[in-house]
């Protein structure tokens, strides 16, 4: 600032964050009238004056400290995630952008926007916290992100998309950040058995019955990589398999490729490869676990169809990431809210929290909470009513047949629970001897 104005740091950034909570297709009026509710009166031109690339500095730095400062610190109490120190989800997401910000974010070409910015993300759902949001241009293919390599933590399991299988990724988690990972295999991928002679996968599993098979392999070639995993591969009922091949033809077809008879054949199965030891996951708790990664895309339909990333207005390049970083903050404190209420306790411990009717209550609280910032009292006095009306509205109803993913985990945690139990019972007489 190179005069005074009442519209510092503090109420821009409120006004900002807050309007788009409150409404997130939030026009210039619409922040000036939240800029008057904090007691600030300016025009929308005036307003939209202020947003210049000293602004877009000042959001991009608030959203790293909302990162850092909103992170829910219990973990979902689960034994059979708390093995690990983190249950880290990494994917991304493309958002249109104006043709005028083509130069410095082409999108990915056919019928697509000609400008795109894809949002990578690594989301750790243990504790429901986003950890890393970078945004790269829209035609950046997700198997040469590597950048959420650097903040693997030590002991976590990594659950990636099948976009981002690339050996030297799964090296990076399993020998320098002594951490796990479970994948699908990428077709293609050389396979070597435990001695080093290769594997022909369609062969072996088209000579065998259609039950599970694990084996312990090495990924790489003969003279690379020969990462040692465990290789796990599981039988899909047939209609399952049938619409996959009917997808894949589909696929291969509108990019004039053709599909060989052995890619056909290894879709009837799903295969994992994993360095998780069978002393911490069986077959089916691997299959049940990764899962847990489609969590990632129900996190990107929040964002998109209730947090307004699908529509950022505006022309100007200013405008436009002004307007991301404001909404991402406003999701960063979203999740925030939702991580400790995901698996609630007592009469509601079998109900599943719904991100969207969590979100629209803190829009329609948006306002009040935006007037009491001034005055802690007021404050905890509005969030206390907004968690009330949290624990009592905001929780889907119950599902009867279908359980959602953090109650097929608790069950799963009980069976893991007591196999724990049962091993220790066999083990100790044995240690005391």
């Amino acid at each position: 600032m190179q005069r005074f104005s009442p519209l510092g740091g503090q109420i821009f950034l409120q006004a900002s964050v807050f309007g788009f909570i409150k409404d997130p297709q939030a026009n210039l009026d619409d922040l000036a009238q939240v800029c008057g509710d904090l007691g600030v009166d300016i025009t929308a031109q005036g307003f939209d004056q202020r947003i210049n690339p000293q602004a877009l500095t000042f959001l991009r730095t608030m959203l790293a400290e909302a990162m850092e400062t909103f992170k829910n610190k219990t973990p979902l109490p689960l034994p059979i995630l708390q093995q690990f120190s983190a249950i880290n989800l990494t994917d991304s997401t493309i958002l249109a952008l104006p043709e005028s910000m083509v130069e410095e974010y082409p999108g990915c070409g056919g019928n697509g926007s000609a400008a795109s910015l894809k949002v990578q993300l690594k989301f750790e759902f243990l504790h429901g916290n986003l950890e890393q949001i970078v945004l790269q241009p829209g035609r950046e293919p997700d198997q040469n992100y590597q950048a959420y390599l650097a903040q693997v933590q030590p002991g976590s399991l990594n659950l990636n998309d099948l976009g981002y299988f690339a050996l030297e990724s799964l090296k990076t988690i399993d020998r320098d950040k002594k951490a796990y990972y479970i994948s699908r295999l990428l077709p293609g991928t050389g396979l070597l058995s435990s001695a080093g002679e290769p594997i022909n996968l369609p062969q072996l599993l088209k000579d065998r019955p259609r039950q599970a098979l694990e084996m312990e392999v090495r990924l790489g070639k003969p003279t690379k990589y020969q990462l040692p995993c465990r290789l796990i591969c599981i039988s899909l009922p047939q209609e399952v398999a049938d619409r996959r091949r009917q997808k894949a033809k589909d696929n291969a077809r509108r990019k004039g490729r053709t599909l060989s008879k052995e890619y056909l054949d290894l879709l009837d199965w799903v295969i994992f490869v994993t360095n998780v030891p069978q002393s911490m996951l069986s077959i089916e708790q691997v299959a049940l676990l990764y899962r847990v990664r489609w969590q990632i895309e129900l996190v990107f339909k929040l964002w998109k169809s209730y947090c307004g990333l699908k529509h950022i207005a505006g022309l100007r390049r200013e405008r436009v990431l002004y307007e991301l970083y404001a909404k991402m903050i406003g999701i960063v404190l979203t999740h925030f809210l939702l991580a400790p209420l995901r698996m609630p306790q007592g009469a509601k411990a079998n109900r599943e929290i719904s991100p969207v009717k969590v979100r629209n209550i803190f829009k329609d609280f948006a306002r009040d909470l935006v007037r009491s910032l001034s005055v802690l009292a007021d404050f905890l006095t509005v969030l206390a009513e907004m968690l009330n009306r949290l624990e009592r509205f905001g929780f889907k109803q119950k599902r009867l047949k279908h359980p959602n993913v953090c109650h097929a985990l608790a069950l799963a945690s009980t069976v893991y629970q007591l196999e724990l139990e049962t091993k220790q019972d066999i083990d100790l007489p044995f240690l005391l001897a």
